[in-house]
Order: C-alpha cells, then sequence, then structure tokens
C-alpha cells in the first residue's frame, strides 16, 4: 500500500503542548480558497511511499508521544491513511482535515485521537489554535467524541 507524502518532520506546534511528527500528505481535492500549503495540492508535489516506509519514519521520532496527519488532505487517501491509523499503537494520532467531523468514516474515526476539522477561513481568522473560528477541535475521552472549546 502507498500513498503520496510531502514531508514528515518533527512540529512543537500542531499539536499544543506536545511534540508531534508531522505527515503532510500530497494532494487535496478540497482546494480551500485560503489554504496555507497550496503546493500541496498536486499529489505528485509528494513522493509515493510505502506503509511500512512512512511507519518507519514515524517510528524513529522516538521522542514524539504524538502524530498528526496534515496536507494537502489526508483524507484524499483515505485506505493508506485508515490503515496507518490502525498501525500506529503508541502515539497519540491526530489529523487536521477542511472536512466536517460527520463527514469521516467511522472506521476512520475510531483509530484517532484527535481531529481538527473545517477548512481555514481568512475571514474568520483568530490568533490562537485552531487558526479560524469556523474549524472545530474533536478529543476523544475513553469511546466517546467531545467538541473542545478553544
Amino acid at each position: 500500500m502507498n500513498a503520496y507524502i510531502a514531508r514528515i518532520c518533527t512540529s512543537f506546534i500542531d499539536v499544543p503542548g506536545k511534540i508531534a511528527v508531522a505527515v503532510y500528505f500530497a494532494g487535496c481535492s478540497l482546494r480551500c480558497k485560503d489554504c496555507q500549503n497550496k503546493e500541496l495540492w498536486d499529489p505528485h508535489s509528494g513522493i509515493l511511499m510505502t506503509l511500512d516506509t512512512v511507519d518507519q519514519q514515524i517510528n524513529a521520532h522516538q521522542l514524539a508521544d504524538s502524530v498528526v496527519f496534515l496536507g494537502g488532505e489526508p483524507t484524499d487517501q483515505m485506505p493508506f491513511l485508515k490503515t496507518l491509523c490502525q498501525k500506529i499503537r503508541d502515539k497519540e494520532r491526530v489529523l487536521y482535515t477542511g472536512r466536517e467531523f460527520e463527514e469521516l468514516p467511522p472506521s476512520l474515526i475510531e483509530h484517532l485521537d484527535m481531529i481538527i476539522c473545517g477548512p481555514y477561513r481568512s475571514d474568520l481568522h483568530i490568533d490562537s489554535w485552531p487558526a479560524s473560528k469556523n474549524q472545530r477541535v474533536f478529543v476523544k475521552k475513553g469511546s466517546l467524541w467531545k467538541s473542545q472549546t478553544t
């Protein structure tokens, strides 16, 4: 199983208060007007990587306690994203998506711990996290999802 991945790096800002491994997916069908990563809209802006390669690179970041999936749009490569989330068990799994929580399949959300959803909108920009008022944050508590007020 393969996916187009633009980069994998350490992040200190995508999961507040935590060190994360950021996996940037290449390709986006949503193409939000105010996207900060327009260069990742094209799937070929990334490198075709195997599931094992991505998993190995995530595991190489031993200080990270979270893995964050961003892009582009990670859900455009849903089979890969689901399988990768299932494989990761020792780190918090966080998804940034321009899609709404209600649009995400249960087979994905059951393997996530936090979801930041909704497109970034510059007209609703706020100087905090997440970056615009329309974006919602959901955190899993046990088996239940709770909306987190920011």
